[in-house]
């Protein structure tokens, strides 16, 4: 009797110590039991970089949701286009056992940096002068571009400008998304196009208030585009404040 009592002692603790050696830890802090895919991943912009944590796996087979695919250990995927994918990785070990583990991926391609001024004059640049930042003022913990026209010129509402530098491509239409608000009633105009040439462009004059207002205009690409287009804001035609914030611009 006092054998068998033992024997029921040691075979519990022989099954946990397996269990312990079974497990295998990675830097993800995540704990695999046995043969088990699973991935996590990174996004920049339309760019996703997966990170294979497969355990006890020898091959694998990507589907990244857009009709794509790929056998690396961790591949880097970009996207076409905007959107949320359902992403796939078939995880294969060498007995042929398969598993398969899921998870989706939100894209969206950004073409502003710095959109909220919370980086300063970062990305935004006055005039055509590439060293030339961007005024940029902080109140109650919320940054944003201001400028004060005191000597308006209608004829040359581009001697004040904000703007940035971002590809453009010709036959896209565009959606460009911004807060503004001024110390009177008056406009400014705000669009996208070249930063050189015969600087065309697609703008729109909108009307300013001293109470801010989101701002959000359809401009096409039809007639132009370069790697390095702009979107831009001219202040220069009336007298007045011009705060501008929260700036972002999207294919439509």
């Amino acid at each position: 009797m006092k054998l068998s009592n033992r024997s029921l002692i040691v075979v519990p603790l022989m099954v946990l110590t397996m269990f312990q050696f079974s497990c295998e830890e990675n830097d993800s802090g995540i704990d695999f039991v046995d043969f088990e895919a699973r991935f996590v991943s990174e996004i920049n912009n339309r760019t996703a970089s997966f990170n294979n944590l497969s355990n006890e796996a020898t091959s694998f087979v990507w589907d990244f949701g857009d009709a794509t695919s790929s056998t690396l250990i961790n591949p880097v995927k970009t996207y076409d286009e905007d959107g949320t994918y359902t992403v796939s990785l078939t995880a294969i070990n060498d007995n042929g056992d398969i598993d398969t583990f899921q998870d989706d991926v939100e894209v969206e391609l950004i073409l502003i940096v710095n959109g909220n001024f919370e980086n300063g004059s970062q990305g935004w640049i006055i005039g055509v002068n590439d060293n030339a930042l961007a005024p940029v003022v902080t109140e109650n913990g919320n940054s944003f571009y201001e400028v004060d026209i005191t000597n308006p010129n209608p004829d040359q509402p581009f001697l004040v400008n904000l703007s940035q530098k971002l590809p453009i491509t010709q036959g896209e239409t565009y959606v460009l998304t911004f807060d503004a608000w001024s110390d009177r009633n008056r406009t400014i105009i705000a669009g996208i196009g070249l930063s050189g040439g015969d600087f065309s462009n697609d703008t729109q004059t909108v009307n300013l208030t001293d109470t801010p207002q989101t701002f959000e205009l359809t401009l096409s690409s039809q007639e132009f585009g370069a790697p390095d287009a702009r979107v831009l804001f001219d202040n220069n035609g009336e007298a007045g404040l011009v705060r501008i914030d929260n700036v972002s611009l999207n294919l439509q």
